[in-house]
């Protein structure tokens, strides 16, 4: 029998001696976080709203958004330890987010029972609902169940308990399918100096008292994983929901009203157009007045965000604007300040969207009074516009939007 060479020892025995990296190796799934990150800048850098600077500032923020709520979804969030968990401003904008809405959310699991106990406050509407999975990611946007505020039993006081799960229940109850995966709240302000919203917390039923497991590198590795996967996913699935809206809209004007079904905010009618601007031009949009519990109007760009909302006026709801003597809401797009209340802020955007939302209308809006639009010459706006229509100064505008800021304070501060 011959012997091994010492060349021969030295290598086995360094093989031997070598560790092999562990089963719940976790490291690995930093760096395929990474590469979901070369995946969706290769998506953003093709993308139609990436031809100026601006527009890809604005992607980078569309993509860092999306970022922050999957990381904040898959790692931070757990559906058996229900949390609802607010949007704030700074980093809510994908999906067009209402910026009348406090939006507050979270993951629940199919097949299990949850309970929400909560107070109604004093928005304009306030709308629950269980959405397919993760809304957004893998292609879903499927609403499974709603109940709004029409709806919504309610004691005396001003209470409610919902009942979320699978299993009908008497009363206010919200069904969920074998592909739930994110409760959803909306409080809907129209009014944003005195509405207030009401407050919402959600239990596991019977988790009660249920201590939340050890950490687990596995669990850890697998949940970055997943919310690196879905940043490309996501953004991914809005260009192409905003290309889809742009195929099918003209330029400056408004589309027909358009009930959303399960895609969106069950019972919700909305409007939809896309505005193309030069410097000296401005998009009049002419809206009824209805009988809405809440309607509502927003700017947003070609990523399908909402523009800047809480520290510029890129959106009003009815219970801000000026209604003018003839009973219509006449609202100016432009980038320059046209000196009007209704005055919709471009943010310096030369095409982006405009997205009208009626909540709760008891009757399908009349023919005749349908919202329209109107392209012109900012010096002819005035000529154009009722009589009545007030005058609004730099002074008045700053106030304006100091309002507004304070407003919005109120409403995250609660």
């Amino acid at each position: 029998m011959k012997r091994a060479t010492p060349i021969l020892c030295s290598v086995l025995l360094a093989a031997c001696s070598a560790k092999a990296p562990p089963p719940d190796d976790f490291w690995p799934s930093l760096e395929d976080h990474g590469a979901s990150w070369t995946r969706a800048a290769a998506i953003g850098r093709d993308a139609h709203p990436a031809d100026s600077a601006r527009g890809r500032a604005d992607g980078g923020r569309y993509f860092a958004e999306i970022a922050l709520q999957q990381l904040q979804r898959q790692v931070f969030a757990d559906p058996d330890f229900p949390v609802f968990r607010t949007q704030y401003p700074e980093s809510a904008h994908t999906g067009l987010v209402n910026p009348d809405n406090l939006y507050e959310s979270t993951p629940i699991r199919p097949g299990v029972e949850y309970l929400i106990r909560g107070t109604r406050g004093t928005t304009a509407d306030l709308v629950f609902q269980v959405y397919e999975a993760n809304p957004g990611v893998e292609g879903s946007l499927r609403g499974i169940s709603t109940l709004s505020a029409s709806d919504l039993k309610i004691e005396s006081d001003g209470s409610f308990e919902i009942h979320v799960g699978p299993r009908e229940r008497e009363g206010n109850w919200l069904a969920t399918d074998e592909k739930a995966g994110l409760l959803l709240v909306r409080w809907s302000h129209s009014d944003w100096a005195n509405e207030r919203a009401g407050r919402a917390e959600v239990i596991r039923i019977g988790a009660e008292g249920e201590p939340a497991p050890d950490h687990d590198a596995s669990r850890v590795a697998r949940s970055i994983r997943k919310a690196g996967e879905a940043i490309p996913d996501a953004g991914s699935f809005w260009l192409d929901f905003v290309g889809r809206i742009r195929f099918f809209l003209g330029e400056n004007t408004v589309g027909a009203t358009r009930q959303t079904g399960d895609q969106g905010l069950e019972g919700q009618v909305s409007a939809m157009g896309r505005f193309v601007l030069e410097e000296d031009e401005a998009l009049l949009l002419s809206v009824p007045k209805t009988g809405a519990r809440y309607q509502g109007v927003q700017l947003g760009n070609e990523w399908f965000d909402a523009l800047e909302w809480a520290n510029r006026q890129t959106s009003l709801s009815a219970g801000q604007a000026h209604r003018a003597s003839d009973g219509r809401y006449y609202y100016v797009i432009s980038a320059q300040d046209p000196g009007v209340p209704n005055w919709l802020d471009t943010t310096g955007l030369r095409r982006g969207l405009f997205f009208l939302r009626f909540q709760g209308l008891s009757q399908a809006i009349p023919k005749e009074d349908l919202p329209k639009a109107s392209l012109l010459k900012m010096k002819d706006l005035r000529r154009l516009l009722p009589a009545d229509t007030p005058v609004v100064d730099a002074a008045a505008r700053r106030k304006q939007l100091a309002a507004r800021q304070q407003q919005l304070r109120r409403r995250y501060g609660r």
